[in-house]
């Protein structure tokens, strides 16, 4: 049976991916291929390395800190990121431009789009971009270009081996081009837009999948920025796969007390975006399994595939982004256990 993790990451809950891995490695569980995106990466490279997750991802000063949320919101987070002081008061300070009109220049500058400058070393990305190609696990993560609006995806060569090339689009440098001669607010979308074909694993390509909007739009590295804006799980892409178990940073639907105020209302809004992508994501392949469920479907070349949805507790809480916690970590090496204990795997003595 072939077998791949879809892992989905978000700040504060990686440990929710790190607690599932280090299960599937105490069962002996080993993937043919893992997807990552954001902050999953670096808990998929430690991983492959046998490091220790739960030391590496979560500070245990700020696990038991109440007011580490806090904290990083105004000291920032050392060897990740830092407050953006210094470039905020060097816009404040700088000529207008006078073109930009009065409004527009003030906001830029009392709210600028960068809040943070990141400040993990360029040594850390060439690193992680090591540990992939070296791996003979697939791996397979993601960056996302919205200057154009278009997702690419990067791979090992054991990654290439599982997944199939992406059929060229018939003419679609043709209609690219045809496309830029029309003015924005006519132009159509069509699948033109479509990712690209598996790229290299580069240090630049680590970089731009680890960058957040928070450090804002401006030096993107190679105009590309964290993956998980676009796509937050790389699932669609692993048809060809018998069994996948996806480790989702948030669960389906919000099943706790209804939200009652402000804060509550942002954390149900950044649950259900994400969620929302990611229920598109896996759309298709649920389709598929119920049209051949439902012997609609019959041809050979199509296939059921298993999809297992490890979920956190919900709801999260709005305080709960960014600082790693060791009840995440728990809570999903325990569901993973009795997941894998559902379907009858042996767990090795």
């Amino acid at each position: 049976m072939s077998l791949a993790f879809a892992l989905a990451g978000l700040g504060g809950f990686n440990a929710h991916g790190a607690g599932f891995l280090a299960a599937a490695g105490k069962w002996g569980i080993r993937p043919d291929l893992v997807t990552a995106t954001s902050g999953q990466l670096l808990v998929l490279a430690d991983w492959l390395s046998g490091k220790d997750m739960r030391a590496n991802l979560i500070s245990q000063e700020r696990a038991s800190n109440p007011l580490s949320q806090l904290q990083t919101v105004l000291f920032g987070y050392p060897g990740v990121f830092r407050p953006a002081y210094r470039e905020a008061l060097a816009r404040f300070t700088s000529v207008p431009n006078v073109h930009e009109g009065f409004l527009k220049m003030t906001v830029d500058r009392l709210l600028p789009a960068q809040e943070f400058v990141p400040e993990r070393p360029e040594s850390e990305f060439q690193g992680i971009a090591d540990i992939f190609n070296a791996s003979t696990i697939g791996v397979l993560f993601n960056s996302y270009e919205p200057k154009t609006g278009t997702g690419f995806l990067y791979g090992n060569d054991a990654a290439r081996k599982w997944l199939p090339p992406k059929k060229a689009i018939p003419n679609a440098q043709a209609a690219r081009a045809r496309q830029a001669e029309v003015p924005h607010d006519l132009r159509y979308v069509s699948d033109v837009s479509a990712e690209p074909a598996i790229l290299p694993v580069t240090a630049e390509a680590v970089k731009s999948a680890l960058w957040l909007s928070l450090y804002g739009f401006h030096n993107i590295p190679g105009g590309r920025m964290d993956g998980a804006y676009h796509r937050s799980c790389i699932v669609s892409e692993l048809h060809v796969f018998d069994r996948i178990f996806v480790a989702r940073p948030l669960a389906n639907g919000w099943y706790g007390k209804e939200p009652s105020n402000w804060f509550e209302v942002q954390d149900w809004n950044y649950e259900m975006w994400f969620s929302v992508g990611y229920k598109a994501e896996v759309d298709a392949l649920k389709r598929i399994n119920d049209l051949i469920d439902a012997e609609v479907i019959r041809s050979g070349e199509f296939k059921k595939v298993e999809l297992i949805e490890i979920e956190p507790e919900t709801p999260a809480g709005y305080f709960h982004y960014f600082v790693e916690r060791n009840a995440v970590y728990d809570r999903a090496f325990e569901t993973s256990e009795k997941v894998f204990a559902s379907l009858g795997l042996a767990r090795p003595g």
